[in-house]
């Protein structure tokens, strides 16, 4: 919780508050029409062999499966790639994890295919309603 509240990390304050302006680690792109497309924040960003994946993008092919409900991805920590990534889905009725891994096979570059999905009956939320993507990866032993 020292993260929400700038006087408890001053460490974390110095580095997202740079000249009076508060620096959030948003990532987007601009497509070759100007449209700017949100990736998602750069700590959360998953380094896989070198290439950068975004988890929102995960989980938004998750969330196409008519059978999830809410979808979380997070970075697991790997010896051979650095990180894999790792799915956390809750349900709106039941299906196999294959099933949902053969999905994201289908609509997703192999290097972005989750290693496993796990799933849970709900997952973590601060007050404000938030996934805690901590939690999640804590659940996760080194590959």
């Amino acid at each position: 919780m020292a993260a929400a509240w700038p006087h408890l990390d001053p460490d974390a304050s110095v580095e997202a508050f740079r000249d009076g302006w508060f620096y959030p680690g948003d990532l987007a792109s601009l497509d070759a029409a100007g449209f700017l497309f949100l990736r998602g924040r750069a700590k959360d960003m998953i380094l896989r062999g070198g290439i950068n994946l975004y988890p929102q993008e995960v989980e938004a092919t998750l969330l196409g499966h008519p059978a999830v409900a809410e979808a979380a991805v997070v970075g697991w920590p790997s010896r051979e790639f650095d990180e894999e990534v790792a799915a956390f889905v809750r349900l709106h009725h039941a299906v196999d994890a294959t099933e949902l891994r053969q999905w994201c096979r289908d609509r997703l570059a192999p290097y972005k295919l989750p290693r496993q999905v796990f799933v849970l009956p709900d997952l973590p939320r601060n007050s404000l309603g938030k996934v805690l993507e901590a939690p999640l990866a804590e659940r996760l032993a080194p590959l």
